[in-house]
């Protein structure tokens, strides 16, 4: 059983770097137009009311792990099961978010590269810092999000004070109607990267001075929102909002069309640090997620060779339905989040937050 702990601040900055991740870089949505931004408030807003139910669940069920907590929901043979399903989710997740990474980088830096030269590499680091434990993810998760920060902060004053933007190219607003927004909130905006937020049940038990997270728990939230709004913004800005989304990766392709005199240029590689930073720390969420649950399951002590095993299933995963990158975003856009996000970020969730609260009414 994992005995590790973290603090508040880790596990903030964690859950920032978490919804930023691949998102900022590779996860733009422009279907919404100039309202985007829109969009993406509600989405945020949403964010945090679904992550503040996990932690009342949390709360109610006396700060559970995670397999006692879906025992106390489900049964001890149901739960089981559904501990295995959540491990594999996690793991196919991380698959997905590797694949990005690699994509990104055999797209970007080195063309028609396989995409193992990307992948394989990358996933030694994450393993060697999973065998280091839970508590050098989350310290990771500190240095890195200041100079994420920093580099983001960065980029957007040379991309907004650039000649490249255009601030007409923001307007109008509210010219597209509610339809454009629905499409874009539902499904993928609300389960990626909010919904993804239900892999941190399994590790708020491990938080020090968890009380405290119902007041300071929305920050990260809604600073993954603004940056979010922000670099959609700069985008749109640069590159209009009707061709934004003709390309895999809008934010590389804005930072790429900036220039200074002439000198100042290819600011697009300043993206991939963003993506090696936000993609290191999601996938070694999951990954380490996938970890606790199947010790926790089988109440094992952990093992060097179990980091190796789960590296060998995200690698596996992450060959399935991805021969290229149009396949890779039609599985991630059009199946994952019916399928995958929605019974397992809302409907499951939901049904043991029911069974928790029925057993726990008398102590209200």
């Amino acid at each position: 059983m994992n005995k590790e702990s973290i603090s508040l601040l880790e596990l903030c900055t964690m859950m920032l770097l978490f919804l930023i991740g691949s998102t900022v870089v590779v996860g733009l949505n422009f279907s919404a137009m100039e309202d985007s931004f829109w969009a993406i408030l509600i989405e945020m807003g949403f964010g945090t009311l679904l992550f503040y139910s996990y932690l009342i669940l949390l709360k109610r069920s006396e700060w559970k792990e995670f397999v006692p907590l879906l025992e106390m929901g489900f049964g001890s043979v149901f739960s089981k099961v559904l501990a295995v399903l959540f491990s594999f989710y996690f793991l196919y997740i991380a698959a997905r978010v590797m694949n990005d990474f690699a994509f990104f980088t055999t797209q970007v830096l080195f063309p028609d590269a396989p995409n193992w030269i990307a992948s394989i590499p990358f996933l030694i680091v994450i393993g060697y810092c999973i065998i280091l434990g839970f508590e050098a993810i989350a310290r990771s998760a500190v240095i890195l999000s200041f100079f994420s920060i920093v580099t983001l902060v960065a980029l957007w004053l040379l991309g907004f004070f650039s000649a490249e933007f255009q601030g007409r190219f923001l307007m109008p607003l509210f010219s597209h109607g509610w339809k454009p927004l629905w499409k874009m909130i539902f499904p993928i905006g609300l389960t990626f990267p909010y919904g993804e937020l239900v892999v941190f049940l399994v590790f708020i038990p491990l938080t020090v001075k968890k009380g405290q997270l119902i007041t300071f728990a929305w920050i990260p939230i809604v600073l993954a929102g603004l940056i979010i709004i922000v670099t959609m913004e700069l985008v749109i800005g640069i590159l209009h909002a009707p061709f934004a989304n003709t390309y895999y990766f809008p934010f590389v392709k804005a930072m790429e069309m900036i220039s200074y005199l002439g000198v100042l240029e290819h600011l697009e590689i300043f993206t991939y640090l963003l993506l090696i930073g936000g993609g290191f720390i999601k996938i070694s969420v999951f990954i380490y997620a996938a970890r606790i649950v199947l010790t926790q399951l089988f109440t094992m002590k952990h093992k060097n060779w179990h980091v190796l095993l789960l590296l060998s299933i995200v690698y596996i995963l992450s060959l399935h339905r991805s021969r290229d990158i149009e396949e890779h975003l039609y599985v991630g856009l059009n199946l994952v989040p019916y399928y995958l996000h929605i019974p397992f970020q809302f409907i499951l969730p939901f049904l043991l937050g029911v069974v928790v609260f029925w057993k726990t009414r008398k102590r209200a």
